[in-house]
């Protein structure tokens, strides 16, 4: 009591220093106590003074609160709340329950407000329970408009908001109602139909609106709205199941009618900026960096800095553009300044989880993978059961990487005998199970935003799945869709779109049966240019060398033009024609989605010379023992890879240079890895790399020279060089 009384002193002390503004303000915000406590004459009075008479009639009330909501949008918000708590003290619940459904369409649309509806809430379900089934259809659509909204920001459950929403839809389909009213719950229902992922039923609705899009009883304004709520809803669904995103020629058009209208002051400042902030929606999640940098600076300038709704706006754009561009320092303090402005807006839990999981994705994004989980358990925990799996898989892959790096922590820690101690084995099948739940959150599938706001953290798990042959062909497709890069490893498990072995023999994987065949004309020399280039990678090959050492007899023209026919029926054969591509005058692979035996070789070898040589590279480890362990492990890949020569059979002169050239790579890491390995507890490496150079035909001296040093180093040395020379000669035999 005290503290209206206090209120009703304050706008009388307004009125009289002529502080109009203020006394409205306030006049409105109280509206439905004052009337209850110092009577509706005195409450009249002010109404008078301050012009304000609209508040008296109720049902021209809501109409003018109308008009306010689609030309001023937040101010809307006070003009319905205080209609409402009027309402409320003269015991009008139809006038009440309209008016809440204004503020909570009115709230949605501006996104503010949240205080007063969440306080608000309860009352308009109550209303609906009592109202429901005795609202006639013009006023059912409006009401049910606004209750659709509240249970759609201020409910858990989505089911409860089905039943509305399902109402709605007949009543927007009813062609006996106002087409207005009808647009505006198509508005509401656009959101509703994200929620449910379910974007073709909004366009089978909106295709059923169209000729509303003429009628020009319906303000221009308020068309706009409605077709661009459509082009959000497409944006958000795109971006969460990899559909089409609106056209940029679409958003282009929407944006240059709300610049048109704005400046004939038909369109509000409110509506130009929701037009504007869609159309750069659409340009980051269609990752185009150029056009969405060029509407930013456009919605920037048009911003109104004293609408917080606005400001939250333009941080989270720019935190969700800087995510996919992957600058996840910028993201996280863009996304902590939205998670500071939804509190002052008195955005609800579940609401506000949105701007908090962009705080997390950006921890994520940075590798604070710890503090990144502990958020996205509490917004699992909170949010409603329909948007829970995008940040359980989230989780799947936080919990995944961090399996992966203790299994490769210890790996590297015990690299001499990783693969037989317990505690590996028991790491490894943490690992195994980390990567199966991954699977299971994600269907077996790769979401988009796993490739493309987080292709680092993505790819070694991704890697890791195909390394222990856990991978789905859906999944290699995922992978090859995205464009998802291969890890530095290179390994052949990776779902690569093309598969090429060279050495003791050629072989491919990927293109179709037969294409290969050296019967059939022109096929055998497509593939002697795909053998000459894959022996090159990942350098590409110019077009006259090429020609020349496929054609050396012609003369260039000639063997240019067969080049050129030769390239065509490479390409045509090949699962995609941009594996192989011809710039500058050079042929070259697309080493991001071709593996080569013999790139992987050469980048085994660079990674065994970088260990051995002390000045080339960082090594992963300090022991020497396990340096030692490392340097002979990676020789046995090596030679696992190479198994004998480069192409054996083929009789083409570029082949027994490549050949020569592998030859002494490979030996040269064969021997540097039996250095190592012969210092070695475990003799097992060693004896292995022996056995593996006889198997490659490397040379003899390969292994003879290493025996001879052992022998030339005392009693305990020549019994271990005794030892490698008896398996030496066996192997050989």
């Amino acid at each position: 009591m005290r503290q209206i009384d206090s209120t009703a002193q304050s706008i009388d002390a307004l009125i009289q220093t002529a502080a109009l503004d203020a006394a409205r303000d306030l006049l409105r915000a109280e509206l439905g106590p004052l009337s209850a406590h110092v009577g509706a004459e005195r409450v009249n009075a002010w109404c008078a003074v301050l012009g304000l008479p609209q508040l008296l009639e109720l049902p021209k009330a809501i109409a003018a609160a109308h008009v306010v909501r689609e030309m001023r949008g937040t101010a809307a918000i006070a003009e319905f709340l205080a209609i409402a708590q009027t309402a409320r003290a003269r015991g009008d619940d139809n006038a009440e329950y309209r008016a809440l459904a204004g503020l909570y369409c009115t709230g949605l649309q501006v996104w503010s407000g949240f205080g007063a509806m969440q306080r608000a809430a309860s009352r308009i379900n109550e209303l609906h329970g009592a109202l429901g089934h005795l609202l006639a259809k013009d006023v059912a659509i409006e009401c049910l408009s606004g209750l659709m909204a509240a249970r759609m920001l201020f409910t858990t459950e989505t089911s409860d908001a089905a039943p509305i929403g399902e109402a709605l839809v007949r009543l927007t389909l009813d062609d006996s109602l106002d087409p207005a009213k009808r647009l505006c719950a198509a508005m509401v229902l656009a959101p509703w139909f994200e929620q449910k992922r379910d974007g073709d039923r909004m366009h089978r609705i909106a295709h059923e609106l169209r000729p509303l899009m003429a009628d020009e009883t319906i303000s221009l304004a308020m068309r706009l709205n409605h077709r661009t709520s459509i082009a959000l809803t497409d944006a958000n669904l795109s971006a969460g199941q990899g559909t089409s995103a609106p056209e940029p020629a679409f958003m282009d058009q929407l944006m240059a009618e709300a610049t048109e209208l704005d400046t004939q002051k038909v369109v509000p400042q409110w509506l130009s900026f929701y037009v504007h902030r869609v159309a750069l929606q659409v340009a980051v999640i269609s990752n185009d960096p150029v056009r969405s940098t060029l509407i930013l600076a456009k919605l920037e300038a048009m911003a109104d800095p004293s609408e917080a709704s606005q400001l939250l706006r333009l941080h989270y754009i720019r935190a969700h553009r800087a995510l996919r561009l992957h600058e996840y320092s910028l993201a996280f303090s863009e996304s902590q300044r939205c998670v500071e402005l939804a509190r002052a807006l008195e955005m609800p839990k579940q609401i506000a989880l949105v701007y908090e999981s962009g705080e997390a994705s950006a921890l994520l994004g940075l590798r604070r993978l710890g503090e990144a989980r502990a958020i996205f358990l509490t917004i699992i925990e909170s949010s409603i059961p329909g948007h829970r799996a995008q940040y359980q898989r989230h989780c799947a892959l936080i919990n995944a990487t961090l399996a992966l790096d203790v299994y490769e922590a210890h790996a590297q820690g015990n690299a001499e005998a990783a693969p037989r101690t317990e505690t590996a084995r028991h790491s490894l099948a943490i690992l195994r199970a980390k990567l199966s739940d991954y699977l299971r959150e994600c269907g077996g599938r790769l979401p988009p935003p796993h490739a493309k706001v987080f292709p680092h953290i993505t790819a070694p798990i991704v890697a890791v799945i195909f390394a222990h042959g856990l991978g789905t062909e859906s999944l290699a497709q995922d992978v090859q869709t995205y464009g998802l890069s291969p890890p530095e490893s290179r390994r052949v498990s990776w779902p690569w779109l093309l598969k090429i072995r060279l050495f003791d023999g050629f072989s491919i994987e990927g293109i179709a049966a037969g294409a290969n065949d050296s019967g059939k004309k022109g096929e055998s020399i497509s593939m002697q240019i795909l053998q000459f280039v894959a022996a090159h990678a990942p350098v590409a090959i110019g077009t006259q060398r090429l020609a020349d050492a496929l054609w050396p007899e012609a003369d260039g023209d000639k063997a240019m033009r067969s080049l050129d026919v030769s390239l065509n029926r490479l390409r045509q054969v090949l699962p995609d024609a941009g594996l192989l591509f011809r710039r500058d005058g050079k042929v070259g692979l697309d080493m991001d989605r071709v593996w080569c035996d013999t790139y992987a070789v050469l980048g085994l070898v660079e990674r065994l010379r970088s260990y051995v040589n002390a000045n080339g590279g960082e090594h992963p480890v300090n022991d020497e023992r396990l340096q030692e362990a490392y340097d002979a492990q990676t020789a046995l890949e090596v030679l696992d890879l190479y198994r004998g020569p480069l192409l054996p059979d083929s009789r083409e002169g570029f082949v027994q240079d490549r050949a020569t050239f592998f030859r002494s790579k490979v030996a040269g890491a064969a021997q540097m890895g039996l250095r190592a390995a012969i210092h070695l507890p475990d003799q097992m490496l060693a004896e292995e790399i022996v056995r593996k150079s006889v198997g490659s035909r490397l040379p003899p001296e390969v292994v003879s020279s290493v025996v001879a040093d052992l022998q030339a180093r005392g009693a305990d040395a020549s019994r271990r060089a005794a030892q490698l020379s008896d398996i030496f000669k066996l192997a050989r035999t």
